[in-house]
């Protein structure tokens, strides 16, 4: 019986030592750059949170046995690993969360409508409707759109004047590609084209707009400077970064497996997601130093949203935030998760802020399947 006790013990030893070289790898994988040659490292961002509970649970596990003095191998991994972990999770569950539009504040509302369904990957025939419905319910104060479309004949539609109607007349768009529409949906009409791309929709005066493009195929970063009174102007970007490259047969597979729970993985298919995995990774870390290396240019107080395609323990995450708040972690709570695909732990959409001169107020996410992200929001006021 000792010499089993003695087994025991030995191996949760080991199993915990391997935790701790887990979480440490994480932390290495959030700091590496893996623009210049994508690896397989760029994948253990992805295990971050995994590693963060296995962790956590053997803080619990040895304040259970004699030598509680054991829970330090833990507690110091995750006290010097806590820059990668700790934006996985908010903990705001007191305290204000203002959320709705004020005078005094800026609500600001960041949605990739996913083509306004244009696809109807819902098969909600009035999803279109119900997303113009939700914006005019929410009433922020400027509203930034990623993967939102437009007539390239005519701007103004199909949504932009419909929009404009609820009381935001100043606008910027930035093309980022052009498509036939009968591509996604086989109802329009022949030789149809639209542009897709970013939306910026404002209450206030857009002063100055710029479009910048960003080192890797088409994808830009659009820029506004909005004038908010007679004192005070912001810098506001939105971009849209690489998606994974995980196609709609790939993500059923993956819910598939795990319905099933079966070790019998198709080597093909995983193959596959693995490889877009980390070549997406790589295109998006280049397009992060692209957007910090931008930074330079912006002299208001700055607001970075959008769909940023990766977790908060990665690299390209990391590096755009840099010094900037992110309202999530400043008022929001839980996970976050915006991506309902695949893993609850998916938070991908993000507004970062300048924390020198703006105040996060509030903090909401919106879980609606009227797109496959989920709409998030947050108020801002000025520091005096």
């Amino acid at each position: 019986m000792f010499l089993i006790r003695k087994l025991i013990r030995l191996l949760a030893i080991l199993i915990n030592w391997l935790a701790i070289i887990w979480i440490i790898l994480c932390c290495y994988a959030s700091t590496k750059d893996p623009a210049g040659a994508a690896t397989l490292w760029s994948l253990w961002s992805f295990t971050t949170f995994f590693a963060l509970i296995t962790n956590a649970f053997f803080l619990v596990f040895w304040l259970f046995t004699k030598k509680k003095w054991r829970i330090l191998y833990s507690f110091l991994a995750l006290v010097f690993t806590h820059n990668t972990w700790e934006p996985i999770l908010a903990w705001n569950y007191f305290g204000s969360n203002k959320t709705k539009t004020t005078e005094k504040g800026i609500k600001i509302l960041s949605w990739n409508v996913h083509l306004f369904d244009l696809g109807e990957w819902t098969e909600d025939e009035t999803s279109k409707a119900k997303i113009i419905q939700y914006l005019e319910k929410e009433q922020p104060d400027i509203l930034v759109l990623q993967e939102y479309y437009w007539d390239t004949k005519a701007n103004s539609l199909p949504y932009t004047e419909i929009i404009q109607q609820l009381g935001y007349p100043y606008v910027a768009l930035a093309s980022e590609s052009k498509m036939h529409k009968s591509t996604m949906n086989i109802r329009a009409e022949k030789g149809e084209i639209i542009d897709v791309g970013l939306a910026i929709f404002s209450k206030f005066p857009i002063e100055q707009e710029k479009v910048f493009n960003l080192s890797h195929n088409n994808y830009k970063l659009l820029y506004t400077e909005i004038s908010i009174d007679e004192t005070h102007s912001i810098d506001l970007a939105t971009v849209h970064l690489t998606s994974t490259g995980i196609k709609s047969k790939d993500i059923e597979y993956i819910d598939e497996v795990k319905s099933k729970y079966t070790a019998a993985i198709e080597k093909s298919p995983l193959k596959r997601i693995i490889k877009s995995l980390i070549y997406a990774s790589a295109e998006r870390s280049a397009l992060a130093n692209d957007i910090d290396s931008l930074k330079i240019h912006f002299e208001n107080p700055l607001i970075i949203c959008g769909d940023f395609n990766d977790i908060p323990s990665s690299y390209s995450y990391r590096k755009i935030k840099g010094n900037m708040g992110d309202a999530f972690i400043s008022k929001g709570v839980g996970l976050g998760r915006t991506f309902d695909k695949i893993f609850p732990t998916l938070r991908i959409d993000y507004i970062l802020y300048d924390k020198e001169n703006l105040k996060a107020e509030g903090f909401y996410k919106e879980d609606i399947g009227l797109s496959d992200h989920y709409p998030i929001s947050a108020n801002f006021s000025f520091k005096k």
